[in-house]
């Protein structure tokens, strides 16, 4: 009945092995305030932490980090000594995000490991993104990097909902993220380790006040526990349909439009109609 809680479980493996923290949280950072459309790599930001993260990183690389500071903001330089070659635009090549625009940014659909995705969630919000008195925020024009943050927020066992609203400096959607619900704002606090001090220390706060959460009568969310749980919101007839099966491995489960659901030929084999070839099942 609607209202009433059903298990579903995630047992999928969805991390790999590819990548390490630092270098999520590198191009994360690169995907909010970077410019990657020239010749050398160009951070923007402030002296809020991340300044001096972003020159311990690059200084690994062999490379420098050339700040011309306006009084407002900082235009960082990541420059290579060595001549025509940069092992930073090579990085971010083999990220598959060197060349991206605006709207075009999105994240390389790779086997990427926990600890990267960890990093890359915090470059985001430490760029782009924002910790208020009642929720995390992450804002961009890229409708598809919002989606994937969204995702990847799934994997790590963070709720968040996405809007769009018009952009006053711009005739593109100003897309945004939040993260609101109270367990997983502490969720996301003990996962995500946030390089800009005041939003590391806002987001601390945030985890601490207690808020009970939106959606108590639910378990946790991710795919880092076996069973989840989640509440019936309405139960329809849909008819007999033209369906395409798909069988996913190992769990079963697969996402459309941020909804999850099952394998047809998983989960509802033996209600195919072989008069006409139509299914009862999900389609």
């Amino acid at each position: 009945m609607p209202g009433h809680a059903v298990p579903a479980p995630l047992t999928a493996g969805f991390f790999g092995t590819l990548g390490a923290e630092w270098d999520g949280w590198f191009v994360g950072s690169m995907l909010g305030d970077g410019n990657m459309t020239g010749r050398t790599p160009t951070w923007v930001g402030h002296d809020d932490g991340t300044l001096q993260q972003i020159r311990d990183y690059v200084a690994k690389y062999g490379c420098k980090a050339n700040v011309d500071d306006n009084g407002t903001w900082l235009r960082v330089r990541l420059t290579d000594p060595a001549w025509h070659q940069n092992a930073l635009r090579d990085l971010l090549i083999e990220h598959q995000v060197w060349g991206l625009k605006g709207e075009a940014k999105r994240i390389a659909n790779r086997p990427y490991s926990r600890e990267f995705i960890c990093g890359l969630v915090s470059g985001l919000i430490d760029s782009d993104g924002s910790v208020g008195a009642r929720e995390v925020e992450f804002a961009n024009i890229s409708e598809p990097l919002v989606r994937q943050l969204g995702d990847m927020l799934l994997r790590l066992g963070v709720q968040s909902s996405i809007s769009s609203k018009k952009n006053n400096h711009s005739e593109m959607l100003l897309w945004r993220l939040r993260v609101a619900d109270g367990r997983s704002v502490v969720r996301m606090s003990e996962l995500v380790d946030l390089r800009a001090d005041h939003k590391a220390a806002a987001l601390h706060a945030l985890s601490v006040q207690g808020r009970a959460s939106r959606r108590s009568g639910i378990g946790h969310r991710g795919y880092a526990d076996s069973i989840v749980w989640d509440r019936v919101i309405s139960i329809a007839s849909a008819g007999m349909k033209n369906t395409y099966c798909v069988e996913v491995r190992p769990s079963h489960l697969w996402v459309v439009n941020g909804v999850v659901t099952g394998s047809c030929m998983s989960l509802f084999r033996g209600q195919v109609d072989g008069r006409d070839g139509r299914s009862g099942g999900a389609g």
